[in-house]
């Protein structure tokens, strides 16, 4: 059984340190994933990265860590709480460290996996010991809330600190950081963390092995499926097997958890509408999240100039909308509505968002398109934030609170790795069918255009027309590929807000029937 903390009278300064060390290891994984992202142009041409294998170093992260967390999960019940903490700590510095150093693709790629495995088993364990200090009253959701604020803000502020960064000392510093905030987490807690107490057998990582097996398997081989669709076609076979294989572990893993005797995922979990939909938010929240700020990146430095420093402050108006909408939510609108009213809320406001989004073109200034659209993304994700952890975690008990929270940091992550995968697929082959369809009315407008200037296809006059030409047609393809991409997530945030309020309108008709 998962070690729980003594239940012994604990002072106010003790409590803010606990959560002070985990709001910064929280703030040092979530940043982990956006402060890579704004320096992947630099990163691709300092390593010489094709277009292909550029979403894998974010991939590679949020894969391992949805893939492990929820073997990280049960880790904790191995390692105690202390002693994964301080593990989690020491390796995620250590990996952070090797890929900073990486001279190549594939060292980036395997520290930024180790990066995320170790993150796995950071995320529950952190989550575990709020969850366990803070059981239940106010000061649970206060903290919780915190969390959640810090998850949403984190996720922006990687943007902004990942420009300052690669613009003034380098990309590669984008992941020495995390060494010093690994450092500073690690002193913070090395006090704080309350002494822990064994009740029961200790659980071994090696129970329901092949429900992890099975699990990892159907993770990794889904995501690998999207990748050799960005590579090649939706329809090629190892794109089909690699998704089939996906899906049939999938299934293996659900009726393995069904019946094991000591889950990895235990079922019931899903059973409480509230845990569902956080777990439901999770994913799509994750999803979104970042296959827009790798939209976005590519958008603000590709089309419009920016700078990596001046990319990040272009998200500030997301944090700012975020903040103020979490603090609001949290003080005037968590007890009125609860999760099952502010979770769809939030979600359907996103959905918003990405309906603007899909307003871009290569004419658009940021003032009008993207900055109206990141304020509303930003207020809807303030609107789940402050609940969606509580809700996660809330009615499990202390002994399978770091499973509870496994499970929320496993969605999260998994849901990056889809939606990186996902519209990286998705604006390679809508790039191509776009330049395709138009390569007829290109290959008219340049003859058009030569015999304007009164120039031949050889003359660099007639080279300059036709480079100009074509350069206008990448750049509109690439930008039609984004707006579908803003599409699909709308889409993807719509139909889970509409699968959450269903659900709690179904909650309240049987409770209303009830009584």
């Amino acid at each position: 059984m998962i070690d729980t903390l003594t239940h012994t009278p604990r002072t106010t300064t003790r409590h803010t340190t606990v959560l002070v060390s985990a709001v910064i290891t929280q703030l040092m994984i979530v940043l982990d994933l956006t402060v890579v992202a704004i320096a992947l142009p630099h990163m691709q041409a300092d390593l010489a990265m094709t277009t292909t294998q550029r979403p894998w170093v974010v991939t590679a992260y949020s894969l391992a860590f949805g893939g492990l967390v929820l073997f990280g999960g049960r880790l904790i019940d191995v390692l105690g709480l202390r002693r994964a903490y301080r593990i989690g700590l020491i390796g995620f510095a250590a990996a952070s460290l090797g890929a900073g150093l990486a001279p190549s693709f594939s060292v980036l790629v395997v520290a930024r996996a180790i990066q995320g495995g170790f993150g796995a088993l950071l995320a529950p364990t952190l989550m575990a010991l709020v969850n366990v200090t803070f059981p239940r009253g106010a000061g649970r959701g206060r903290a919780f809330a915190v969390l959640g604020a810090t998850a949403g803000v984190g996720a922006a502020a990687g943007l902004l600190i990942g420009g300052a960064l690669t613009d003034s000392l380098g990309w590669r510093w984008c992941l020495y950081v995390n060494v010093a905030i690994a450092a500073v987490a690690f002193v913070v807690g090395l006090r704080s963390l309350p002494p822990t107490v064994r009740h029961g057998s200790r659980s071994h990582a090696t129970d329901d092995a092949l429900g992890l097996l099975l699990g990892c398997g159907a993770i990794f081989s889904f995501v690998f499926g999207l990748n050799q669709a960005e590579q090649h076609d939706w329809t090629t076979p190892s794109t089909l097997a690699w998704l089939g294989a996906g899906a049939v572990l999938g299934i293996c893993f659900v009726v393995r958890e069904a019946r094991a005797a000591t889950p990895i995922l235990p079922l019931w979990l899903l059973s409480s509408p509230a845990r569902a939909a956080a777990y439901l938010t999770q994913f799509s929240v994750g999803a979104a999240q970042m296959g827009a700020i790798l939209y976005l990146t590519y958008y603000f430095q590709g089309f419009l100039g920016y700078s990596p420093l001046r990319t990040g402050v272009a998200f500030l108006p997301m944090a700012g909308a975020l903040m103020v909408t979490a603090v609001f939510a949290g003080r005037f609108l968590v007890a009125r509505l609860g999760a099952r009213g502010l979770l769809p809320l939030g979600l359907a406001v996103q959905a918003v968002a990405f309906v603007v989004f899909t307003g871009l073109t290569v004419d658009s200034s940021y003032a009008q398109v993207a900055l109206p659209s990141l304020m509303i993304f930003g207020v809807g994700e303030g609107l789940t934030m402050p609940v969606v952890f509580n809700a996660g975690t809330r009615g499990v008990p202390d002994s399978l609170s770091g499973l509870a929270s496994a499970t929320l940091g496993a969605l999260q992550q998994i849901g990056s790795s889809f939606g990186v995968a996902l519209l990286a697929a998705y604006a390679t082959h809508a790039t191509t069918n776009y330049a395709t369809s138009h390569a007829a009315a290109l290959k008219a407008d340049i003859a058009g255009a030569l015999a304007q200037a009164h120039a031949t296809p050889t003359s660099p006059a007639g080279q300059d027309v036709v480079h100009q030409l074509t350069n206008q047609l990448a750049n509109q393809a690439q930008l039609s590929a984004y707006s579908g991409g803003f599409a699909l997530l709308a889409w993807l945030a719509g139909g889970a807000a509409v699968l959450l309020a269903i659900g709690a309108l179904v909650m309240w008709l049987h409770r209303t029937q009830r009584s």
